[in-house]
């Protein structure tokens, strides 16, 4: 096989086992074992598990956070935002969500190679989703320092959520999540408007 057709299947294999198992309960034979080569064949494109972390991490990162970015500075309504922010993530990481746990791995070291790449991730998402939030209450009058920081705690914790749900029901495409999601968040923000 050539040699970049080996480090994406391996890049593959890894980004599967580090969703299932999280950072420290994967290992580079279990890697090796569902890529279906040996662990010595993984060595010889990835100097060690936190590298091979970090690679995984750039490939989900940099395509998700270009079309985040595109989402974001659209000149879209704030309000509509949010659904189409959804809609990105689930057209870019297509009907295989576990990549979104890759960012978000709570077992992922804070040293080594893997740290600064997963952080940089996250604190750019963080951003999007301050920026997202501030402009959304801004919009509807509020400026509240306290309700937009609660918002964005919310916010991320739902995206979060949706993703999990999204992740264990591979069948629904990603116009089929942004049917669902945007119906469901514009339904939650509807409550007690029409009382």
């Amino acid at each position: 096989m050539p040699s970049d057709d080996r480090r994406r299947q391996i890049l593959l294999a890894a980004l599967h086992e580090f969703a299932d198992r999280g950072f420290t309960g994967a290992s580079m034979a279990s890697i090796a074992a569902r890529a279906q080569i040996s662990k010595a064949l993984v060595f010889q494109h990835f100097t060690s598990k936190d590298q091979l972390y970090a690679d995984c991490a750039t490939m989900v990162g940099e395509p998700l956070l270009a079309r985040m970015e595109v989402e974001m500075t659209s000149g879209a309504s704030p309000f509509i935002i949010p659904i189409n922010a959804l809609h990105g993530i689930f057209d870019t990481l297509g009907p295989d969500r576990t990549a979104w746990r890759i960012l978000h791995d709570p077992t992922v070291p804070d040293t080594g190679a893997a740290a600064p790449v997963v952080h940089s991730y996250r604190e750019r998402i963080a951003r999007f989703a301050t920026c997202g939030v501030t402009r959304f209450l801004t919009n509807l009058g509020d400026t509240d320092e306290r309700d937009i920081d609660a918002l964005i705690g919310i916010w991320t914790s739902a995206v979060d959520a949706i993703m999990n749900w999204a992740r264990n029901h591979p069948d629904e495409t990603a116009d089929d999540l942004t049917d669902r999601f945007g119906r469901l968040i514009n339904t939650i923000f509807s409550v007690g408007t029409t009382r």
